[in-house]
């Protein structure tokens, strides 16, 4: 997992907050998801211990950054995502992350990736936050065994993932122990106030 690094570890060892692990979508950068857990938290006194992520490839000529490249196949969308899996784990074994409760959030390419890194890692995660991730490939899969809580969303107007794709995301999320579903009308393939709010919901009661 190579490229930039976004970091705020504020809080204390003992008693700490979630540490959250973010993953941009495809196109993006770290700051996207700095700024949306940064919303999350807005008017609250607490401040989010993060480590946010710049994917692994960066676009020529557009700007930008992927995890795995646009349109590629099943297999080598779910080879990068190992790939990422392999490096994370060996980041978060250091001693100051390792009793920390661990929250993935992704959006797009971020949110199938951090459904993958459940899917390799079903015991290392606390919860998955997955905004509007792609899901192509996925048909029939099913979660191993694990006490990760997930929380899927997409606006009613998202054509950038296909109708068949979210139905197939809530079906394999259907299958883990803790699961919840928001789906905000008129939203296309972004984030809205009313989502903020609900991850901000759930974040509480994990």
């Amino acid at each position: 997992m190579n490229g930039k690094i976004s970091v705020r570890i504020d809080g204390p060892i003992d008693n700490a907050p979630p540490l959250f692990l973010m993953f941009h979508g495809y196109g993006n950068d770290e700051s996207e998801m700095v700024r949306i857990i940064d919303a999350v938290y807005a008017g609250t006194s607490e401040q989010p211990d993060y480590l946010s992520f710049r994917g692994t490839y960066s676009r020529p000529y557009m700007g930008g950054h992927y995890w795995y490249p646009d349109g590629c196949g099943v297999d080598e969308r779910q080879r990068e995502c190992t790939a990422v899996g392999e490096a994370l784990t060996q980041l978060i074994d250091a001693p100051v992350f390792r009793n920390r409760r661990k929250v993935l959030i992704g959006f797009s390419q971020g949110g199938y990736l951090s459904y993958r890194l459940v899917k390799s890692h079903p015991y290392l995660f606390d919860a998955a936050i997955l905004l509007s991730p792609s899901f192509q490939g996925e048909i029939g899969a099913r979660l191993p065994d694990s006490y990760t809580r997930f929380f899927l969303a997409y606006g009613s107007l998202d054509s950038t993932i296909p109708l068949q794709d979210q139905i197939n995301a809530r079906k394999v999320l259907e299958s883990s122990r803790d699961f919840v579903h928001h789906e905000y009308p008129s939203m296309t393939h972004a984030i809205c106030d009313k989502e903020i709010a609900d991850i901000r919901d759930f974040i509480n009661n994990l």
